[in-house]
């Protein structure tokens, strides 16, 4: 074999192994999302189907994922989406959940893997912009589409809390079921899980002209200390709210 063969047979060894790297990488970029997919579906799903007229768990999401030989890190978006089908009684939503290429400067999206989630109930989503310091929940609530990316940290130089949990939790109401995803974080404070459940009430809340001795709708009036200063009860009403979220309380309807 001449040298210009033996050259070319060896190039086409690097690039056979080169295309069977990207190959195996792919595959295993595929699989962590869809492991992480998968596996915020079941949660959401076994808050849809159980018989609790309130029920919620928390889901933690890893800052990355990876995949590969050498275990490359893959940064990402957690995306959530509704979809409304049909009118009426035949009328089906969907929770589309997607695992994106975290591209700060791009507008095109990366999609490696969705999974979705036909029901008859309703979905809400909160954006993650209300978990800056300070912020309402007006422009953030009932959202057609949000997205999760764990490792950030701030906008505009405002501190926020970096969003890799969420809460899934489930209201029912003369039978009608609705879903709501809160986004949160587990590094910011032991709590702060909770206490966004509960800023969502107080929002909830707010639409209903309350006195100061309403109560928090019972679903979202979880036991949770709201304030550095406060004891952790529950059982709170739209006076705890005004003390404890006045962004949330205090802002235009």
């Amino acid at each position: 074999m001449s040298k210009m063969q033996m050259l070319l047979f060896a190039v086409g060894i690097a690039v056979v192994a080169l295309m069977f790297y990207d190959f195996v990488s792919r595959v295993g970029l595929v699989n962590s999302s869809r492991d992480l997919a998968v596996g915020n579906t079941k949660l959401i799903e076994e808050q849809l189907t159980n018989d609790l007229l309130c029920s919620f768990k928390l889901a933690n999401i890893p800052d990355y994922l990876t995949y590969g030989f050498n275990s490359q890190r893959f940064f990402y978006d957690l995306d959530f989406a509704t979809q409304t089908v049909g009118e009426g009684e035949n009328i089906q939503n969907t929770l589309i959940l997607s695992v994106i290429e975290h591209k700060s400067s791009s507008k095109t999206k990366n999609i490696v893997y969705a999974k979705s989630i036909p029901s008859d109930s309703s979905f809400v989503l909160v954006d993650t912009q209300f978990l800056l310091e300070g912020s309402g929940l007006k422009a953030s609530y009932d959202k057609p589409e949000i997205a999760l990316y764990p490792r950030a940290a701030s906008t505009n130089n405002i501190q926020a809390s970096s969003p890799n949990s969420f809460v899934a939790l489930k209201e029912t109401i003369a039978g009608k079921k609705t879903l709501y995803i809160i986004p949160c974080s587990s590094l910011k404070e032991p709590n702060n899980c909770l206490r966004n459940i509960l800023r969502v009430g107080c929002y909830k809340l707010k639409q209903n002209s309350p006195t100061s001795s309403t109560l928090v709708p019972s679903c979202f009036n979880v036991a949770v200390q709201a304030s550095d200063t406060s004891e952790k009860t529950k059982n709170y009403t739209w006076a705890d709210c005004q003390n404890f979220f006045p962004e949330v309380t205090g802002e235009l309807n």
